[in-house]
């Protein structure tokens, strides 16, 4: 297992810059859609380097982010207030879960696991 807390590296910065760049180049030729680029980077390093969140949970997240932003498109009413509001409890549910597991190793995890040598 890899180093406890929160962790990042050049690669994660690059990672990061990109879809930025990718979210501000297609603004307007994607409209509201190109928040779905955010979106999905900001959570991918919440999950991967903040809290270090299980790979099961992380496709739980992505599955039902995909059917929620599906949902509403197929809907015809597409918009980011009614998406974020059935996916920020999903996203808190994750995270809660894995940092109420055992096997926490993400950020602060040593002071919720202070007796441990994680």
């Amino acid at each position: 297992m890899s180093k406890p807390g929160f962790r990042f590296s050049i690669v994660d910065g690059f990672f990061l810059a990109l879809c930025a760049g990718a979210t501000w180049g297609l603004r307007e030729s994607m409209g509201p859609f190109v928040w779905i680029i955010a979106a999905a980077a900001g959570h991918f390093f919440l999950f991967c380097n903040v809290f270090r969140v299980r790979r099961s949970y992380e496709l739980i997240w992505t599955g039902v982010f995909l059917a929620n932003v599906a949902a509403w498109t197929f809907a015809g009413r597409f918009n980011w207030p009614g998406i974020l509001s059935i996916q920020l409890p999903v996203t808190v549910a994750v995270i809660v879960l894995e940092i109420r597991s055992p096997d926490y190793h993400g950020i602060l995890c040593k002071q919720r696991f202070p007796e441990t040598t994680r």
